[in-house]
């Protein structure tokens, strides 16, 4: 496979860990930035360290993939109903992505791409745009017309220059670039102060993307951001803590969440939170709801789980909008290199009056990865570098009071699970490639294909098939 000219740029999140500079075409600019990304629990993270201590790994298995005739690279284990389709070596060190439509939205730390899908199984590439220093920009915020990246760090873009960030504050820049024409990307907005960790659209109206919320609380009125060139600023409101008051007068007595890692938007202008506790809110005056002070319509905790009734969550979703009886969570613990029982792993919960603004969530099953042989499936004991964890995860369309998630956890791979009505777990098959660390997992809309976005091998396109059972010991393919 021939390399793809953007593929021959440093690695800049990996450049950040290691120096804490920026760099531009003019030269080396000094930011005053922390060598490690501060994480959502306040802690410091050390993620970009450790995707910096992987660089030769990273690229040993990018030659790989370009020496293979089908990009498979190093090679992968895989149950007979998963078959690789291709890799998008371009996408090195991807991060996150999102589908709208037929287009696939991806990002890298140094990179947007935006692919056609109208062929799910065969992206062709219409756009991109250098973002030569962004990190973690997770799960892209766009409803295919304005797109956000979200990070931590300082960033350099080739169409807008320097953006610095705010390390006291933990918050970056929110990049705003209008993606309405997809082969011609065009950085609109730099927000300094609202680059959360992730940001998410919100729905005000008609308007599919008018307000984005932060994870560390931040707002940004985005409403007039592709027609009006005024520059934005960031809500001094924190939307996060204006719940506090009511998180304790509904019965929450655990600690108050002072940052989430995402919130998803489940129906126009109600979120779900991916916090402790997990809050179902709403921004629409109907519910009680403002941008500047969401209304906390429910919670749901892990405090009736057999074990971790604490644990960190990552990431959520609720099928349907709000009306599978089934939501869903996902947790993350980084760097841990044996599997235990506080790792992170995906959850249920069973959802009563769905439809309704007053759910009631109840914890029903999990799923928790384990250590054993490629051949099962499992990693060996050793072969975890950012993790024994699970990461982001997506139900495939069609999901109805049950049905298929694709699951990203970093070196264990892609799993596929069946979440029945009631919540109960099985794992369907999977993939692991050898020498990656999954990121998220994204479905095309044929409901077969599976894009995955890999922080070692850029983007595998995948098919999982129904009609073909999962198999016996997987073997070693190429």
């Amino acid at each position: 496979m021939s390399p793809s000219p953007l593929l021959r740029r440093s690695r800049p999140a990996a450049l950040l860990a290691a120096t804490g500079l920026l760099l531009s075409a003019g030269g080396v600019l000094a930011v005053s930035v922390a060598g490690t990304i501060p994480s959502t629990e306040g802690a410091t993270s050390t993620k970009a360290t450790t995707i910096t201590a992987l660089e030769p790994q990273h690229q040993a298995v990018q030659d790989a993939i370009d020496r293979s005739e089908n990009g498979s690279g190093p090679g992968y284990f895989a149950t007979d109903n998963v078959t690789f389709v291709k890799n998008f070596r371009e996408a090195a060190d991807g991060v996150g992505a999102r589908v709208v439509g037929d287009k696939l939205y991806v990002t890298t730390t140094k990179d947007l791409l935006i692919y056609d899908i109208s062929e799910p199984a065969n992206p062709v590439r219409q756009g991109s745009s250098t973002i030569d220093i962004e990190f973690e920009n997770e799960q892209v915020p766009t409803d295919g017309k304005i797109l956000g990246i979200s990070g931590q760090t300082s960033s350099v873009t080739t169409q807008g220059g320097l953006c610095r960030a705010d390390s006291e504050a933990r918050s970056g820049c929110l990049l705003l670039f209008d993606v309405r024409d997809a082969k011609a990307p065009k950085l609109v907005q730099s927000i300094t102060g609202a680059g959360d960790h992730t940001s998410t659209c919100l729905q005000v109206g008609k308007q599919t993307c008018a307000f984005m919320y932060g994870s560390s609380g931040s707002i940004s009125d985005i409403r007039k951001a592709l027609t009006d060139p005024a520059p934005i600023e960031e809500s001094e409101t924190n939307w996060l803590t204006s719940l506090h008051p009511q998180l304790e007068a509904q019965g929450w007595e655990g600690k108050l969440p002072t940052r989430t890692h995402h919130q998803t938007e489940i129906r126009p202008g109600q979120l779900l939170t991916a916090s402790v506790p997990q809050m179902f809110i709403s921004i629409n005056a109907a519910d009680g709801g403002s941008p500047e002070k969401p209304k906390l319509l429910a919670f749901a905790s892990h405090l009736k789980a057999p074990d971790n009734t604490d644990r960190f969550v990552h990431s959520v979703e609720w099928p349907q909008t709000g009306a599978a009886g089934v939501m869903l969570s996902g947790g993350e613990t980084n760097f841990e290199p044996t599997c235990g029982e506080d790792n992170g792993n995906f959850s249920t919960f069973t959802v009563k009056n769905g439809k309704s603004n007053k759910p009631v969530f109840s914890y029903a099953d999990q799923y928790k990865l384990q250590e054993g042989s490629y051949e099962d499936g499992n990693t060996p004991a050793g072969g975890y570098k950012l993790g024994c964890s699970v990461h982001w995860f997506e139900e495939r369309p069609g999901f109805k009071d049950g049905g298929l998630v694709a699951l990203a956890a970093y070196e264990s791979g892609t799993r596929f699970l069946d979440v029945a009505k009631n919540g109960k777990i099985t794992e369907k098959g999977f993939y692991l490639p050898l020498n990656s660390s999954a990121s998220a997992p994204h479905w095309a809309s044929d409901g077969k294909t599976v894009y995955v976005i890999d922080y070692q091998r850029g983007l595998d396109v995948l098919t999982f098939d129904d009609s073909v059972a999962k198999g016996g010991k997987a073997t070693l393919q190429r």
